[in-house]
């Protein structure tokens, strides 16, 4: 098929229409992002802001340590530090103080299972099936 065939007169109805249909839709969907846009910008300037964290203070010796370069790597004072370090990441977590509040039930109205399951012991020996088909030798 031609271009020429598309463009007949009988056809510029139908052209026209679908020129209109799509400025239409590219019109909507400039709004729709528009309006998505003002939304996030409006909520995003309404929403509290948290008050700042105060983070702790890098101490100075880490700082260097963590900055030397590697021919010195093997300073005792920053060997004794990372140790330390080490030995605080990786320490047990601390057994919570006895004012400590209960921790949140997330489901209070679900029945709260035991403390220890109960010990169950299976049957020593269990029975053995009998056969009861005949082998093809009898």
């Amino acid at each position: 098929m031609k271009i020429e065939d598309w463009i007949a007169p009988e056809n510029i109805g139908f052209i026209a229409l679908g020129v209109v249909i799509g400025a239409i839709a590219l019109v909507g969907v400039e709004a729709a992002c528009d309006a998505d846009l003002a939304a996030r910008a409006q909520s995003s300037s309404i929403l509290p802001t948290g008050a700042p964290v105060k983070a702790p203070r890098i101490d100075e010796e880490l700082l260097r340590c963590a900055t030397i370069p590697i021919e010195q790597a093997d300073d005792p004072k920053c060997r004794a530090l990372w140790a330390e370090q080490r030995r605080k990441f990786f320490a047990p977590p601390a057994e919570p103080a006895g004012d400590a509040p209960k921790p949140l039930d997330m489901f209070p109205s679900a029945p709260h299972a035991p403390e220890k399951p109960a010990v169950t012991t299976a049957p020593k020996s269990s029975p053995t099936p009998k056969s009861s088909q005949k082998t093809k030798s009898e």
